[in-house]
C-alpha cells in the first residue's frame, strides 16, 4: 500500500490508495511529482530482469484522454518516456511522445501533444483513424532539418573571416578584386584596427590584388603567419584605434561591431543602414562602405553560405542622397579643363623638375601626351613595349575596361620614354633590371637581385602627388591631375573633328562617355564661338532692313 503525502492539495502521491495484489495492476498518477519519484521494478515475477517496463496511468475520475498512455522505463539509462498504445487496422502500435524531463517536457506539455493527436487523428467515435507516428516522424524531420540549417549559418563576422581567407575574388568573373578594392573593403569589414597595420596590399601581373603580411614594430607584434593568426592576435574588440588623430569620428569595423554576430541570412537594409548612418560621412564615403557590404554579400551567396533559397540582395535596396553638384567632392574640377597656357606650364614643370621628382614626373608627362588615368600610367611596363618601340600594349589586367588596349608611340611619348632610359643609365642604373617603367625611389636595393621582389607592386609608384603639389605651388594653377586626362581629350575631339575618332585614343566604349563628360572648353574658347555665332542671331540686321 501506497503512503499518502500529508500534502494532499498538491497531489503529491506515487499511486492510487487500492491494495493491490501485483505489479501489474499499479498506475501511476499523472503527475509530474509522481513521475519523478517514481522508479519501476524490473524483476518480474520469475525473477528475471527486464529490459524495459511499461507503466499505465491513472484513467479514473475523468482522466479518460489517458486510454492508452504510459510511462515506459529503461532498466540501463532509467529514462522515463511517454508512451502511447493505440490499435489501427487490427493491429498494436506503440508510439513515443516523448522523454520525461520535469523542467522541459513534463505532464503538461504530454497532455497538449496528446490532445492533439487524438484531435487530428481519430474520429468523432474516438477511434483512430490516422497514424499519429507518420505524423511525428514528418514533424521530427522538420525539426531536425530546421536545426542542421540554423547550425550550418554562418555569422556576419565569420563570413568576414572566410572573405579575407579567400583573398577577396570577384563575385561575376574569375580573379581577385584589385588592390584599391581590397584596401577600401577591408578598412570597412576589419578596419579602424590594429589588425590592418599587419596587411601589405599589392596586385600582380594580372591586376588580381594579393594581401601580405608583415610585421607592426609600433605595437612590437610579430609578422602573422596567415589570417588565422591575425585574427587569434586581434579577435573581435581587440586592437581597436582610438585615437582622434587616426579615427576622428570614432569609427567601428563590421568586425568588431555588435553588428557581426547577427547571422549573415538576417542582413537586411535597415541594419546595412542605420551601421552607415551612424557616424557623419561624405557621399563617396558611405559608397564605399555599402560597396564592402556588397563584396560580403556577393561572397556569401557564391559560396552557398545562404541556404538554398537564395533571398533577393539586400544591399540594392540601400540608397544615399546625393549632395548638391555644388557640394559634391571634386565638383569643382568636374566641369573645368586646362586652357592651351596651363597644359604647356604643366609639361614645361615637369621637365624642369625631373630629378627632383624622379618618375613621377615623366609619369605625369605620360599622362598628357597619352591622356591615361593615372592608375593606369603608373602600371606600365618595360616589357609592354614592343620591340620595334612603336607600340605600347595595356594588357586587360591593368585597363579600367578590362579590354586589352594600346598607345602608339608617337614622337612625344618616345621623347618621354627616352627621358626614361637616360635617367637609368645615371644615378638610378640600378633600376635598369625592374620592369616598371616608372618605378618608386624607396625600393629597398638590398633586393633588386630578387626578382620576385622587382616585379611586386612594391616597386613602382602609386600617384604623382608630389610632382603635382609642386606644380600647383610654382604655377598658381588650380585643378586636378584628372583634368590632365580631361584636357588632352577635348584636345583630341577638336582636333580630329568627330567623338568617334577621339575614342579611338581615349579608351571609351562608347561615344556618349565623351560627350557627356569629356566635352569640356575653356572661357577663351567659348567666348570664340560666342562671338562666331553672334553675327547670325544679330538683330541689328534685321533693323537695319
Amino acid at each position: 500500500m501506497t503512503e499518502k503525502n500529508t500534502h494532499t492539495k498538491l497531489g503529491f502521491e506515487l499511486g492510487s490508495n487500492e491494495i493491490v495484489k501485483t505489479r501489474v495492476k499499479f498506475k501511476l498518477k499523472f503527475t509530474d511529482y509522481a513521475i519523478s519519484n517514481f522508479t519501476s521494478n524490473f524483476i518480474n515475477d520469475k525473477g528475471k530482469t527486464l529490459r524495459k517496463v511499461a507503466t499505465p496511468f491513472d484513467t479514473g475520475s475523468g482522466k479518460s484522454f489517458l486510454k492508452g498512455l504510459r510511462l515506459v522505463q529503461y532498466q540501463k539509462t532509467k529514462s522515463k518516456i511517454f508512451e502511447l498504445r493505440i490499435w489501427l487496422d487490427n493491429r498494436c502500435i506503440d508510439i513515443s511522445l516523448g522523454k520525461f524531463e520535469e523542467a522541459r517536457f513534463g505532464v503538461k506539455q504530454c497532455q497538449e501533444k496528446l490532445f492533439e493527436l487524438v484531435r487530428d487523428h481519430t474520429n468523432p467515435k474516438g477511434h483512430w483513424i490516422k497514424n499519429p507516428r507518420l505524423t511525428l516522424n514528418a514533424a521530427n524531420d522538420d525539426e531536425k532539418k530546421a536545426n542542421v540549417e540554423e547550425s550550418l549559418k554562418l555569422s556576419i563576422r565569420e563570413v568576414i573571416e572566410r572573405l579575407c581567407k579567400a583573398n577577396f575574388p570577384r563575385s561575376k568573373r574569375e580573379g581577385r578584386l584589385s588592390a584599391s578594392s581590397i584596401q577600401s573593403a577591408c578598412k570597412v569589414l576589419i578596419g579602424y584596427n590594429w589588425r590592418t597595420h599587419h596587411l601589405i596590399f599589392t596586385e600582380d601581373y594580372n591586376g588580381h590584388g594579393l594581401i601580405r603580411f608583415k610585421a607592426n614594430y609600433h605595437k612590437r607584434t610579430v609578422k602573422p603567419e596567415d589570417w588565422k593568426d591575425l585574427f587569434s592576435k586581434f579577435p573581435h574588440g581587440k586592437g581597436l584605434i582610438k585615437d582622434e588623430k587616426f579615427n576622428p569620428n570614432g569609427e567601428i569595423s563590421v568586425y568588431d561591431d555588435v553588428l557581426g554576430a547577427e547571422k549573415i541570412d538576417n542582413l537586411t537594409p535597415g541594419l546595412m543602414k542605420r551601421f552607415i548612418e551612424r557616424n557623419e560621412k561624405g557621399f563617396g564615403t558611405k559608397k564605399n562602405f555599402l560597396e564592402a557590404f556588397k563584396c560580403l554579400w556577393s561572397f556569401a551567396a557564391d559560396k552557398g553560405y545562404l541556404g538554398d533559397d537564395l533571398p533577393s540582395n539586400p544591399t540594392l535596396k540601400v540608397k544615399f542622397k546625393r549632395p548638391e553638384v555644388a557640394n559634391a567632392p571634386g565638383s569643382k574640377y568636374k566641369d573645368l579643363r586646362f586652357t592651351d597656357q596651363e597644359f604647356k606650364s604643366i609639361q614645361i614643370k615637369c621637365v624642369e623638375k625631373k630629378d627632383i621628382y624622379p618618375f613621377q614626373a615623366e609619369a605625369c608627362l605620360m599622362k598628357t601626351v597619352t591622356a591615361r588615368r593615372t592608375e593606369e600610367t603608373c602600371k606600365f611596363r618595360w616589357s609592354m613595349v614592343n620591340k620595334d618601340e612603336t607600340l605600347i600594349t595595356l594588357p586587360a589586367s591593368i585597363t579600367k575596361s578590362r579590354k586589352v588596349e594600346y598607345i602608339d608611340i608617337t614622337p612625344p611619348v618616345k621623347r618621354v620614354i627616352d627621358m626614361l632610359k637616360e635617367k637609368l643609365k645615371g644615378e638610378y642604373q640600378k633600376y635598369r633590371f625592374v620592369d616598371w617603367m616608372f618605378p618608386t625611389t624607396r625600393i629597398n636595393s638590398k633586393r633588386l637581385h630578387e626578382d620576385k621582389y622587382v616585379r611586386s607592386d612594391q616597386c613602382r609608384i602609386k600617384n604623382i602627388r608630389g610632382i603635382w603639389n609642386s606644380i600647383r605651388k610654382d604655377t598658381g594653377i588650380f585643378g586636378s591631375p584628372t583634368m590632365i586626362r580631361t584636357t588632352v581629350i577635348s584636345i583630341y575631339k577638336l582636333e580630329l573633328g568627330t567623338t568617334s575618332k577621339a575614342r579611338v585614343l581615349s579608351g571609351h566604349e562608347q561615344d556618349s562617355t565623351l560627350d557627356i563628360h569629356y566635352d569640356k572648353h575653356t572661357t577663351q574658347q567659348r567666348r570664340e564661338y560666342a562671338n562666331k555665332v553672334a553675327n547670325v542671331v544679330d538683330f541689328a540686321k534685321v533693323s537695319n532692313e
